[in-house]
């Protein structure tokens, strides 16, 4: 008779902390899953940022040897600088897209590096001296930021469709 007290004893014990666990364990699985969404969705958030950031750095760099093109004046050499300045930032927004979105690197690269030959061209079609630019020419520039948006667009219709 004892054998089955103690038995009865350990069995309502067990059944006591098994159902004590279960919604703990349930509440802690629950979390990790809320989490992990939360970290996907930060790191899509800041991937898209990064396509953005580098589209708007190289629009401003395109506007920006437009603009110096169609000026004439003294302060070309400030103008060039400007450009400069503006090819550099599209080249670090580059990088940060290889950084955050590792698959966009190979569509992000030519896009630094059309931007780099665009400034070099436009620093050499200028005459310092009479601080006018001749118009360089901005089809491959064009053709890399055209598959970088495309490419960037497509990386983000697919993950809302598999989201």
């Amino acid at each position: 008779m004892t054998d089955v007290s103690i038995y009865v004893a350990l069995i309502t014990g067990a059944a006591g902390a098994i159902g004590a666990t279960v919604p703990q364990l349930a509440t802690v699985f629950g979390e990790n899953r809320r989490d992990k969404r939360t970290r996907e969705e930060r790191g899509a958030d800041t991937r898209q940022q990064a396509y953005v950031d580098l589209l708007g750095a190289a629009a401003d760099f395109r506007a920006r040897v437009a603009n110096t093109a169609m000026y004439g004046g003294d302060e070309i050499l400030v103008r060039l600088a400007e450009i400069r300045s503006s090819a550099a930032e599209v080249d670090v927004k580059a990088a940060k897209v290889a950084f955050v979105a590792g698959g966009l690197a190979a569509s992000a690269g030519p896009v630094a590096s059309e931007t780099a030959s665009l400034a070099a061209a436009a620093i050499q079609m200028t005459n310092t001296t009479t601080g006018v630019m001749s118009t360089p020419s901005f089809i491959a520039f064009d053709a890399a930021v055209a598959a970088f948006r495309s490419a960037a667009i497509g990386s983000v219709e697919n993950r809302q469709k598999d989201g």
